[in-house]
């Protein structure tokens, strides 16, 4: 008996497992950077950028890659460790260029008061996670399809 595998192409189930599991872990991992910050390094002045920032890069990352691979092999499509893989592989790339988008972006509406720069940092974080992680795993996914039987003509 053998089981059954998900003839799709699995681009929406891989979408959905990276933007969440990248959105979800990061957020985690900026709160626990702050936190760490906050209790363990009262004095900190620049060297508490670094903690929530560690956060940031390890939970997008981990995120992304660790709930692509989960929704695929959940739904049972093929391939999904080497999609995986590959989002390993590009993911950093396109949190650097996120980075410099998200940093620009919050240059632009630094006029507000404090208050409503941190909502609109939450904010503006997420979006721009969600918005670089979709292109990156629609691209690992392509570069991983399953080949289908007529494709090597």
């Amino acid at each position: 008996m053998t089981l059954h595998k998900n003839q799709g192409n699995g681009y929406l189930a891989a979408i959905a497992g990276g933007v969440i599991g990248a959105v979800a872990l990061m957020n985690l991992g900026v709160y626990l950077g702050i936190t760490y910050v906050k209790n363990l390094m009262p004095n900190a002045e620049l060297e508490g950028v670094i903690p929530p920032s560690i956060g940031y890069f390890v939970g997008w990352w981990i995120g992304a890659v660790f709930g692509c691979w989960l929704v695929l092999r959940w739904r049972k499509y093929r391939r999904a460790t080497k999609t995986a893989q590959v989002l390993a592989i590009l993911a950093p790339l396109g949190i650097i260029v996120s980075l410099g988008v998200y940093s620009t972006i919050l240059n632009l509406v630094r006029s507000g008061s404090s208050i409503q720069i941190a909502l609109l940092y939450e904010i503006v974080r997420s979006i721009t996670v969600a918005g670089f992680t979709i292109p990156l795993v629609w691209l690992a996914r392509f570069l991983s399809k399953p080949r289908t039987p007529y494709s090597h003509q």
